[in-house]
């Protein structure tokens, strides 16, 4: 056989596989296995012994009344559901042990099957796999019977004795399970193949066998002695099974009660919309007793339409589309009108029967829940299974609005999770994510392997700020992160910190891999970007420090790789590893951080105010709070120098705390003495990022029992304009708790007038170098009129530091700046000093005289 051959047999093998694999091949290959073994069991013994006589066939009168209890029994059966499985229950059993008395073994089973299939035929109206599978089963079952009892009993005793009985009894007993048996295994291979586990279950109607096969005796009895006690049994037998009738609907009734509290109970459970929409597909698939349901969800803002669909085999099919479902019969419950779409032998297409109703599940949006095609003991639906749907609709719409709810929560949660970690323009991890994820680097590693932090700056990205707007420089740092990832895929992460820096984490080898992977990644940012109708050459320098050799802590990598790439940056060397050379004074650097470290814990850092005057009356409206240092070896320590230190070491916090503390503790004495004043407070930029910041001056101004709105806090303005999307959500939460913002050093920057308008700020302040030279620079009065033009038209308060003299005070008064403050009036001084200052003070005219320039 030749290879193709070969292969085009084993294709076709692997078809004829598929073909017999079907449930429904499978319940026709069953059919034949049992319509063949009883036709070899009866005509087995035909062919070995010929044709009965006629004197053995017993007693010909009673085949034509057989032949019709046979039909009426088994077209009358009444159909106890299991789940999605039905048993049919007849008392089939009454003409059985009749016929097993009278009628020769070969006319019961041919009565048997005969009249069963008239039944089934005409009065059950069944047709195809499920009759054929029908009438091989009752021929087995009368067959297997007949066997039975003729083993037990001997030939042509009839019903005499107890014997006979107990024949009766067994033989009734053992075609009854053998149905129920079979009756499993097909609903198993067709439906569902966890039937097996309800057998048992099943098997509580052989109870019913047991009274039917007693009534049978009894009438076999009566009727042996007097023929025409027929007349009264056929009264019985018609009592027993509406009556039995009617118990089973009572009995089914109250199950689809305990059902449906089932259903409500399972849709309380926690489960995501997903699992929830299983749950009730399958539940109102099993409950209505239909062939498929399907549950039709609306779009809802930028998710799709669903569909999910449960078939008949327990397949789920899940569809998504944006494009609205084409109407169809179910369309009114679109519009919240239950439909119920009776059975048709007419409709040429679509469902045989079918409801749907309408799923409301919040937001104003609509479900639609298809229930089509009923099981065959089911003829139709009606109202009745109508309204049990809309029951079951109303609870899973409380449900599905509830988890929707919960899905929404949850997702809200995530991507408020992702926003704190990760910076808005790219995507990429903030500043906090790195620290994270350096410190979880940081742990003990595998031998020969080093933790390498790379800090990124772009060259001259300020300039391309000012030249082409910020929309270009946005593009240009997307377009810089992205690359940065792709180039770096998996061998560590890319994190942006803030303005046109960048760090990258990774594991590497050695310093030489490490100088690599900087040279690698500076080559592929360097490539031309094309914006628009723009094409930019960027350019980069990095500086890389590595643990253990830099440092263990992510404080201490992270400001060894900023020097070093800062170094490379003078040096225009674009990649280069640290080196403690370049880090001049960091011996002195790092003894001052922890000097500075003990003197915060030991609140030994000092809080002086200096003076806030409104110049149209001169009185003080308030003070600015600063943090002073006086070292216990050094002296003073300038502000521009420890404040630096702080925010690098990460002591920037409790720093801020002592002074916020200070500062409104005072507030507080002011205010019981009669000052309304406000007080302010300077924020770093590491500061504005702390999401606690809000919770923590809300708790502050609580201790103290000062008004929110007697609070400032003090930005520079670089670090609004820096990232204002980052810093809005803090901004907007402090707005809201009532405290004041004012933008710090205002015209050093490089702002953007659109969003200076559109950030939630109260104040802006002159920065001190347009201030000092104002009475005598034209230059420096128009930029000062101007800002003050503009704060006032924005709605903003415009204060103005650094005045020094009398001529310049009286300009910004006549210039109409709200609030000025300087050394004219006083030098920053203790809260002692202040509060002894503020005593001498009671007019403007004493307040210009005890002014101190300096």
């Amino acid at each position: 056989m030749t290879r193709r051959a070969r292969a085009a047999s084993a294709a076709a093998s692997r078809r004829r596989l598929r073909t017999w694999s079907r449930p429904d091949r499978q319940v026709v290959a069953l059919s034949v296995v049992l319509g063949t073994a009883a036709v070899a069991f009866n005509g087995v013994p035909l062919l070995l012994n010929g044709m009965p006589s006629p004197g053995e066939f017993g007693t010909p009168a009673w085949l034509l009344p057989l032949l019709v209890m046979f039909c009426l029994t088994e077209g009358f059966a009444i159909h106890v559901r299991v789940r999605r499985g039905g048993h049919a229950i007849s008392i089939t059993e009454i003409p059985m042990v009749i016929a097993l008395a009278v009628l020769n073994p070969l006319l019961v089973v041919l009565a048997r099957t005969i009249g069963g299939t008239a039944g089934l035929a005409v009065l059950r109206r069944q047709r195809g796999q499920k009759l054929a599978f029908n009438i091989a089963l009752i021929s087995l079952q009368a067959t297997l019977a007949v066997a039975l009892y003729g083993a037990l009993t001997q030939p042509d005793r009839g019903l005499t004795g107890p014997r006979e009985w107990l024949a009766a009894y067994a033989a009734m007993l053992a075609a009854d399970l053998l149905a129920i048996i079979l009756i499993t295994a097909v609903i198993s291979l067709h439906d569902d193949p966890s039937e097996w586990r309800r057998l048992p279950s099943a098997m509580r109607g052989l109870l019913l066998v047991l009274v039917a096969t007693s009534v049978a005796l009894i009438s076999a009895i009566a009727v042996q002695n007097n023929p025409a006690a027929i007349a009264i049994l056929a009264v019985l037998y018609g009592v027993v099974h509406v009556g039995y009738r009617t118990y089973v609907q009572q009995n089914q009734g109250n199950e689809q009660v305990e059902n449906l509290y089932d259903f409500t109970s399972a849709l309380d459970s926690s489960l995501n919309t997903g699992q929830l929409v299983c749950l009730i597909v399958g539940q109102v698939r099993d409950e209505l007793r239909a062939s498929s349901v399907e549950l039709m969800l609306p779009p809802s803002g930028t998710e799709p339409a669903r569909s999910v669909r449960l078939s008949g085999q327990g397949e789920m099919q899940e569809t998504l589309t944006h494009e609205p479902a084409a109407a169809g019969w179910w369309a009114p419950a679109t519009a919240g009108e239950p439909v119920l779409l009776a059975a048709d032998a007419a409709r040429a297409d679509g469902p045989v029967d079918g409801m749907a109703v309408p799923v409301p599940v919040g937001d104003g949006l609509t479900a639609v829940l298809l229930v089509t095609d009923s099981l065959p003991d089911t003829p139709t639906f009606t109202a009745d299974h109508l309204r049990l749907l809309q029951a079951m609709a109303n609870h899973a719409s409380v449900a599905l609005a509830n988890a929707r709810l919960v899905d929404r929560l949850r997702q809200e949660a995530v991507e408020k999770e992702h926003l704190a970690l990760h910076d808005p323009l790219t995507g990429l991890p903030n500043r906090r994510h790195l620290y994270r994820l350096l410190d979880t680097a940081l742990a003990p590693h595998p031998h020969g392997t080093h933790t390498a932090i790379l800090m990124m700056d772009l060259d001259r990205f300020k300039e391309i700020n000012d030249a082409l707007g910020h929309d270009i420089g946005d593009a240009l740092l997307r377009e810089v992160g992205q690359r940065l990832r792709h180039q770096l895929d998996s061998r560590g992460c890319v994190a942006r910190l803030g303005g046109d820096e960048f760090a990258i984490l990774l594991e590497v080898a050695s310093p030489e891999d490490a100088l690599a992977v900087g040279q690698e990644l500076v080559r592929n940012v360097e490539r031309p970007v094309h914006l628009d109708h723009l094409t930019l050459h960027p350019r980069a320098s990095v500086g890389i420090a590595m643990a253990p050799e830099h440092g263990s802590e992510s404080g201490t990598l992270l400001r060894c790789a900023d020097v070093a790439m800062y170094a490379a940056k003078q040096a225009r060397a674009g990649v280069r590893i640290y080196r403690a050379t370049d880090d001049r004074n960091t011996p002195q650097r790092l003894a001052l951080i922890g000097d500075l470290r003990d003197a915060i814990d030991r609140h030994e850092t000092l809080v002086a105010f200096q003076p806030k005057v409104d110049p149209a009356t001169g009185a003080v409206v308030g003070a600015e709070a600063l943090s002073r240092w006086n070292h216990p070896e050094q002296g003073f320590i300038e502000p521009d120098l420890f404040v630096p230190l702080a925010e690098h070491s990460g002591l920037i916090r409790p720093l801020t705390l002592h002074v916020l503390d200070v500062a409104l503790r005072n507030c507080a004495d002011w205010h019981k003495a009669g000052r309304r004043m406000h007080v302010a407070v300077n924020l770093s930029p590491n500061t504005l990022l702390d999401d606690t910041l809000t919770d923590v001056i809300k708790r502050v101004l609580a201790e103290h029992g000062v008004p929110a709105s007697a609070l400032t806090l003090e930005i520079t303005e670089s670090t609004l304009m820096a990232d204002p999307d980052r810093s809005l959500v803090t901004l907007d939460g402090l707005r809201r708790l009532g405290v004041k913002i004012s933008v710090d050093d205002f015209g050093t920057g490089y702002s953007s007038l659109g969003r200076l308008r559109d950030l939630p700020i109260d104040e802006v302040k002159i920065d001190k170098s347009f201030v000092q030279n104002a009475a005598d620079d034209h230059r420096d009065q128009a930029l000062v009129r101007s800002t003050v033009d503009l704060g006032h038209a924005l709605g903003l308060r415009v204060v103005a530091e650094g005045v020094e003299d009398e001529e310049t005070y009286a300009f910004l008064a006549h210039a109409g700046c709200d609030v000025v403050q300087g050394y004219y009036f006083s030098k920053p001084l203790s809260a002692d000093e202040f509060t002894a200052w503020l005593n001498s003070t009671t007019s403007p005219h004493e307040l210009r005289m005890v002014a101190i320039p300096q």
